[in-house]
């Protein structure tokens, strides 16, 4: 099975709803219009934890940076977390 996972994030919001127009990537999400995506650095660590989890520290402090992440994630009461 194939992980499909997003290129572009907005770098104010982490959202993947972005389009980049004119050479700016504007966000459907939060309306920012920005000169650059999400950095590749914050990106990787996104797509790390989407396919093989990741730290509780370093997903909070990326939903913390980004208010639009959109990673769900399974808590140790097998909750749900969306954020």
């Amino acid at each position: 099975m194939a992980m499909v996972t997003k290129m572009v994030r907005c770098a104010a919001c982490g959202s993947t709803h972005v389009m980049e127009t004119e050479g700016l990537f504007c966000c459907k999400d939060c309306g920012a219009k920005l000169e650059k995506s999400m950095s590749a650095g914050d990106l990787e660590q996104i797509n790390r934890i989407q396919l093989m989890g990741g730290s509780e520290e370093v997903l909070k402090a990326l939903r913390d940076k980004y208010r639009n992440l959109d990673i769900s994630t399974w808590t140790r009461d097998s909750r749900l977390q969306v954020g």
